[in-house]
């Protein structure tokens, strides 16, 4: 009986929990009207989300600025052409390692950002042969990777 109201209490305390983190009564639409802007935050349930417009789409009621992880990845466009723009995001202010690899595994580019809290990168892709490309970016031992198709016109 006392391991059965222990559980009960439990489950209590997990369900208000969660209840004071997202409002379960505002249900979404099925499309964000959000600008499409890397600013991530940190939701207190503990998922990054793009920015704090898509936080209260998805109904959290509480969030931080920065991520949740300690490194944070965005690229566009993808697929492109000559061009490649990169934001990198901490959560606290430190260096980062930017790869992109081709799909064997081989570097194609390396850069050493130091002291980043964010920051948007151009990276010049003309030279890449088409294909599918994955970018890596590495802070304090977090990794983040994204993968981008090379396109020629």
């Amino acid at each position: 009986m006392r391991l059965l109201v222990t559980f009960f209490v439990f489950l209590s305390f997990s369900i208000g929990a969660n209840a004071q983190c997202i409002d379960t009564l505002n249900f979404p639409n099925l499309q964000p009207p959000c600008y499409p802007d890397f600013v991530p935050v940190c939701g207190c349930d503990g998922v990054t989300y793009r920015n704090a417009c898509y936080a209260d789409f998805a109904t959290v009621l509480q969030y931080t600025d920065r991520p949740c992880e300690q490194v944070a990845l965005d690229i566009y466009p993808n697929p492109c052409t000559y061009w490649l723009y990169a934001t990198v995001v901490t959560k606290y202010e430190s260096d980062v390692n930017l790869y992109i690899f081709d799909k064997n595994g081989t570097v194609f580019y390396y850069q050493f950002l130091p002291l980043v809290s964010q920051e948007t990168l151009s990276l010049p892709i003309y030279g890449f042969d088409k294909g599918l490309y994955i970018i890596m970016v590495e802070s304090n031992g977090v990794t983040k990777f994204s993968k981008f198709i090379k396109w020629d016109l």
